[in-house]
This record gives C-alpha cells, structure tokens and sequence, in this order.
C-alpha cells in the first residue's frame, strides 16, 4: 500500500491543535479545547469526571435536567438549586477536584450559568489568572464584577441580580476579565459563539440566530479517552421542534474558526436555503482518534499495529451519543432524518457506520476517506480495506469526494489500489466509487462523488465541497 510519510509527518507535528491531515490528531496527544479542558492547564482526567460514573450515561440517556450519568442523584430527589449550587462554591473545604466535579456536573445539567429567574451564577476555571477576575457581559454594560475565589485558588464564581440588568440574558455574551485587560472565552459556558474578537459565551441562548451548545468531557463506556459533544442549533429551537440532524465527527474542526484553515465552516453551509430546520451534532475527536476512527489494526509504519476500535466507536455514536442529543433536543435523529458525516479517518469511520448500520442514517458523507487503511500493511492481504469489505446495497446513500489526482493501479497485486503521498486518497475513493457501482448503487441517485482535481487534503477543501455533500444527500431523501 502507498507511503505514509504524509500521514505521519502532519499527525507527529500537530500537537498543539486540531489536525488537518489523515491522522486528524496525533495518535497520543489530540489538543483538546476550552470545553474539555477548564483552562489549557489542566488534561479532561485533571478537570473532572472522566470514565467513572460521574462522567456517565448509563444506558446512553439523560434528560435535560439531568446529568450525565442519565438522572438525578437519586429517584424521587429534586434537582440541585441555584441556591444548592452557591453553597457547594463557597465551601470553605472544597477541593480543586470537588469544585472541577461541579463545573462538570452543571455542563451536563442544567448547563452554564445557572438562574433562578432572580439570579445569574457563573462559574470557571482559570489557572493563572491575572489580577482580579471579573465577569463582564452586556447584562452589566461590560463593567467588570468582581468574582469569588473559591477555597481553590483556580476557581471563581460570581452572582448577578436579573432586576439589575441592562439588557436581555438571551443573546448576551459574557466573558471573563483579568485585572488589568485579559479578557478570556468562558470554557464552561454551555452556549458560545464567535465574533470579531473571538469566542464568547451566552448567558442565555439568542432566539433569532443560530447557536451552538456544547458538553464537555464525556466519559463513555466503550472507549476510555474524554470526548466534548457539541451542538449547533435552528434559531427558535426548542426541544421537540421538528428537525434533521447533521452528525459530524472531529467536532473540535466542525464550526470553530480558530481550527486549521477554518475549520469545514459548517455554521456556513448549513445556512443555505432549505436547510433551516437542520441540527447539527458533533462529536469530539480524543487522543485515540487512530483507534477510534478505524475498523482494523494496522501498520501505519511506527514500530507496531494501531487502530481496530471503530465498533466501540460505533457503540459510543448509536448507544450513548444519539440517544443523549434526543433525549436532550426532543430529537428523532435516524433512519431518514440522520446523515452522519466525516473527513479523512473521520470520512473512514463515518463509511464503517454506514457499512454496518445502515438501517440507521439515510446518507453518509465520507470526504477524503483514508480508505487505504487495512492494507497499508505490506503483508496485508488488502481483505479489510473497505474497497473490498463493503459487500452489500442498502438504504444508506452515499456521497464520496477527493481532491488530489495520479496514476492509480494495484501495484503490489492485494486488491487495492495505491495513493501516492499527495493525492489526497483520489484512487482509493475512486475504486471505492466503482464497487459500490458493481453492487448497484447509481450515481446521483444514491451515490455521488466529486472530484476537485489537485485538491489539498485539508479543512479548507473540505469545507469547500460541504455544500455540494449536503444537497446530495437532499435529493437523495434527507428531507424535512
């Protein structure tokens, strides 16, 4: 199978962010943003909750109101307070762990920050801060308040009065402020978004624009890494409103600017016509992204065999993901209403999906699939590339893409074809194109591909054919 070299060089010296390459992130230090990590100090396991309980949705549910082990504490027990909440930050004892555990907690229930109607709590993280730290937003007219230091010297929270306001919570963006001029993103706040000056966060959800939401941290029962799940919503959205949906993986790349070239600018293409009603799902990568997003082990040239873990990938995406964002979002997300998509190894395992729950999504978008993997090997037989694995028609349609080009031919004879380093996986998804052809699948019926001819394997390309991928899956039935 083709050299590596492309696939490794980027993964090895991407540490420090989201990967715009096959390996996505390297395979033992994904960047993790704000909404994983409370401040860039401290890793998902030093801030809170990972696999244990506490970072848990038993059976895959949880409420609204409900944290991420799938219920209140206990049955018959009401929901903590505003009140409740106050009392745990200002415990003379709490330990940086125990206030960690909460920020957490409140991110998978009632979400940051918390009102009674009459009060406004925030809370964060912040290693380091400079000075005194201060909430500023436009409901105080971006006049810094000063906040609480917690018995954790990382930890601050602040109360503001509603009947002092001076504009509406919903749609108003806060910050946190450092004495004497940093101001800085909130990490925890449950809804944000960026502007000219970067992220912020909401103190409550706008109502005629879109937003996104986010849940950090997810400790699943399939894989052990922390992943964030995010959320980009209709403006006026409430649960229950009919809605299509839209999964993504490598969610760190879905809709964030700061991302390699932009991200893949989704918050853009899915502000097209007709697409108004569309909720989008995103689904972090983590450290194991190699494994995750991989159906087999293999050789990518390292001194051992990686990968292999996409069933509990799987699991995590159909046990616990979609049935925590419907029961959060009053969603239905399957069968026609669901499309799941991905770039790269995210475009692999997006198609493994599709291969083996079909039934599940109406179509799959797989843009730049490393569709080499599972005979990079050179003892490998080429058996479990999904070129020659996939064996069947179903309902699932599929789009497929490429940039790149070059001579494509099976030169060491194991039924699949070679990429060259620059090719952006352009023979592997055109033979993959062609098989799907042979099993019955039709082109522009419910199969599609496109090819931007020397396209670079990159966010910027990708975001480029999403709106070409979101309209094919339209004409082939994702419809409201």
């Amino acid at each position: 199978m083709r050299a590596l070299s492309l696939l490794l060089s980027v993964a090895l010296g991407a540490c420090s962010g989201p990967a715009a390459d096959d390996a996505g992130v390297p395979p033992d230090a994904a960047a993790v943003d704000g909404s994983q990590a409370f401040d860039a100090g401290p890793s998902p396991s030093d801030a809170g909750p990972s696999t244990g309980d506490a970072g848990r949705m038993d059976g895959g549910m949880a409420r609204p109101d409900a944290g991420p082990d799938g219920g209140t504490a206990d049955a018959g027990t009401p929901a903590p307070t505003l009140e409740d909440r106050l009392e745990a930050l200002s415990d003379p004892s709490a330990r940086p762990e125990d206030l960690d555990a909460l920020i957490h907690e409140v991110a998978w229930s009632e979400g940051w920050p918390v009102s009674d109607g009459r009060r406004w709590l925030f809370a964060t993280r912040w290693d380091d801060a400079p000075g005194t730290v201060s909430l500023v937003s436009d409901v105080n007219g971006w006049t810094p308040d000063e906040a609480t230091r917690t018995a954790s010297p990382a930890h601050f929270f602040v109360v503001l009065d509603a009947a002092a306001f001076e504009a509406s919570p919903e749609g108003a963006k806060y910050k946190w402020h450092g004495a004497p001029d940093v101001f800085r993103a909130p990490p925890e706040a449950t809804a944000y978004g960026y502007d000219s000056f970067g992220e912020f966060g909401y103190v409550a959800p706008p109502t005629a624009e879109r937003y996104r939401e986010r849940f950090p941290a997810f400790g699943s029962r399939f894989l052990e890494r922390t992943r964030a799940f995010r959320a980009y919503l209709p403006a006026g959205f409430s649960p229950g409103s009919p809605a299509r949906v839209l999964l993504l993986h490598d969610g760190q790349n879905v809709f964030d600017p700061g991302a390699f070239f932009g991200g893949w600018r989704v918050d853009e293409s899915i502000s097209a016509a007709g697409l108004e009603d569309v909720v989008v799902l995103a689904i972090d990568n983590a450290p194991d992204r190699f494994d995750a997003y991989t159906h087999v082990a293999d050789d990518i040239g390292r001194g051992g065999r990686v990968g292999g873990r996409a069933a509990d990938y799987a699991r995590l995406v159909f046990d616990e993901a979609l049935p925590f964002f419907r029961s959060h979002y009053g969603l239905r997300a399957s069968s026609s209403d669901l499309v799941v998509g991905g770039s790269s190894l995210g475009g692999l395992v997006s198609l493994y999906l599709a291969m083996s729950h079909a039934s599940e999504m109406r179509c799959v978008i797989a843009m730049s699939s490393t569709l080499g993997w599972g005979a990079f090997d050179e003892a490998a037989s080429g058996a479990d590339a999904l070129t020659r694995r996939w064996t069947s028609h179903d309902s699932v349609a599929i789009y497929l893409d490429s940039g790149g080009d070059g001579t494509c031919a099976d030169t060491d004879g194991d039924g699949v074809v070679e990429d060259s380093d620059d090719s952006d996986n352009y023979c592997t998804t055109l033979q993959l194109r062609d098989h799907l052809v042979g099993l019955g699948f039709t082109l522009e019926a419910d199969l599609f591909y496109q090819w931007e001819r020397g396209a670079g394997h990159n966010e910027l390309a990708w975001a480029r054919r999403m709106p070409a991928a979101l309209q094919a899956c339209v004409s082939a039935g994702w419809l409201p």
